[in-house]
């Protein structure tokens, strides 16, 4: 990253020289400026590689930045610090930013960020890199070709001086025989069985095929065949022109290995932005972070019971963090109210739902869908009595029953603001009371029998340092 330049707009903010010190560890040039105006031009005129952004209210000059930023080029990593606002939150996780911290800033949660950031940075841009040079290389060897021809048994006729330098047959080794003698065991008869079907209907065939040297080594080659017709339209032969391929699949498979490194590391930065999020409700209700934690826990471990895929059960751990999102925009006074609420506060409460159904709804990507459906049923009863839209039995998505148990087994086991933890004893008879009323049925019953793996990770996943050693790993 020596070699890069990053801007860094911060207003009149105190973490400038915290942020000075981070950049210039890990770029050649650092840009502050005191305002998006002033950062917009910059951006506009100047090619920069990283971009953090101190945002403040309105956030309209900020979200013109992060647009220009991304249509200018995906790569470009940007780095949001703010007051959490549910518009604004919703508005940049769409956008796909790759990094936020909320206000009050801790310095060295911040550097930690920018740190983690730009190495992940650092692998994404690699394996792009990687990606231009992998066509260059194809294009390269692209201009040598390998052709035989054979007659309409299959039965070679002809081979040039590139299918003998591969192969290492000579041409009488080859000349009369079927082009079995080079084919690899690896190769399913299947492929070859739809390249003679295609072939003999007078059709091109063309892909990828592994064969075998005459030393047992092995060598790939992208295959192009086409039937040559006579005058009556008869196959009179086939022509096959190849081109080697094995080192391109060689490098091929070992870019796609970066590239699902690089691939886990995006997916585990969404993760971490959407944990982000979820923690922000959760520490202004008096929460811990780990109650978030915990029920992704819950909620992976009861969709898998359920018989839900492993696919469709991480989707649910990692969207269920943002089951409360919508708590962000419920007043203090009401969210972190110690005794029990009145009708009006309560109704403000439910409102929560609704919010954070808003905020997430609007996104394409599957997981923020997942999550937008989650926080809008979670508090949804079986028997219809729940909120925000009476909704019940099954018409409650599976996602929103899932996390609706994970939830409150969650709650009821720890402290909050307004009670004290319920012992074990307790939980389970009230969701024995509750089963077909508040949750659903056959999840409850699930629940229940497994009982004992969901108090044995509440207990390894509890509020106190050895519990928290656990978490780092989620």
């Amino acid at each position: 990253m020596q070699n890069y330049q990053a801007l860094c707009i911060v207003g009149k903010s105190k973490i400038q020289s915290v942020l000075e010190e981070v950049l210039k560890a890990h770029f050649i040039h650092v840009k502050i400026v005191q305002n998006t105006d002033d950062g917009l031009k910059e951006f506009e005129n100047s090619r920069y590689d990283f971009v953090i952004i101190d945002a403040d209210s309105p956030f309209a000059k900020e979200i013109e930045l992060i647009e220009k930023i991304k249509s200018a080029s995906l790569l470009i990593p940007v780095i949001i610090i703010s007051e959490p606002d549910a518009n604004f939150l919703a508005q940049i996780m769409e956008l796909g930013i790759e990094g936020y911290v909320r206000k009050p800033i801790e310095s060295e949660n911040l550097k930690n960020q920018i740190i983690k950031v730009v190495k992940k940075h650092k692998i994404i841009s690699q394996s792009y890199h990687n990606s231009a040079l992998l066509k260059e290389y194809k294009d390269a060897i692209d201009r040598s070709a390998i052709v035989s021809k054979t007659d309409p048994n299959g039965i070679i006729t002809y081979i040039n001086e590139e299918f003998v330098k591969i192969s290492q047959y000579q041409p009488h080794e080859l000349l009369g025989k079927p082009h079995n003698v080079i084919r690899h065991p690896d190769m399913p008869s299947s492929v070859f069985k739809s390249m003679w079907e295609t072939i003999k209907d007078k059709k091109p065939w063309q892909g990828i095929v592994k064969n075998r040297k005459k030393d047992g080594s092995t060598y790939c080659v992208q295959a192009y065949i086409s039937p040559i017709l006579n005058e009556k339209g008869e196959i009179e032969e086939y022509i096959a022109i190849r081109h080697d391929i094995t080192e391109l699949e060689n490098y091929r498979e070992n870019l796609e290995q970066k590239l699902r490194e690089s691939t886990d590391e995006i997916i585990k930065t969404q993760k971490e932005v959407i944990y982000t999020m979820g923690t922000i409700s959760e520490k202004r209700s008096k929460e811990t972070g780990l109650h978030v934690k915990r029920v992704a826990s819950y909620s992976y471990m009861l969709a898998r019971l359920y018989g839900l895929d492993e696919k469709e059960a991480r989707l649910i751990e990692q969207a269920s963090p943002m089951h409360d999102i919508g708590k962000i925009a419920i007043p203090d006074s009401v969210l972190q109210k110690p005794g029990p609420l009145d009708e009006k506060e309560w109704e403000i409460i439910k409102t929560h739902s609704s919010i954070g159904y808003e905020m997430l709804k609007h996104s394409k990507r599957e997981l923020f869908q997942a999550a937008a459906i989650i926080a809008h049923e979670h508090h949804e009863h079986w028997d219809g009595n729940g909120y925000p839209r009476n909704l019940k039995g099954d018409e409650i998505h599976i996602y929103g029953r899932i996390t609706a148990i994970a939830d409150v087994f969650d709650a009821l086991g720890h402290d909050r603001v307004y009670k004290k933890a319920w012992p074990i004893e307790k939980i389970i008879d009230f969701f024995k009371k509750q089963r077909a009323k508040q949750f659903d049925p056959d999840l409850t019953d699930i629940f229940l029998k497994h009982i004992h793996q969901f108090e044995l990770t509440r207990q390894n996943l509890s509020d106190n340092d050895s519990g928290l050693l656990l978490a780092q790993n989620f």
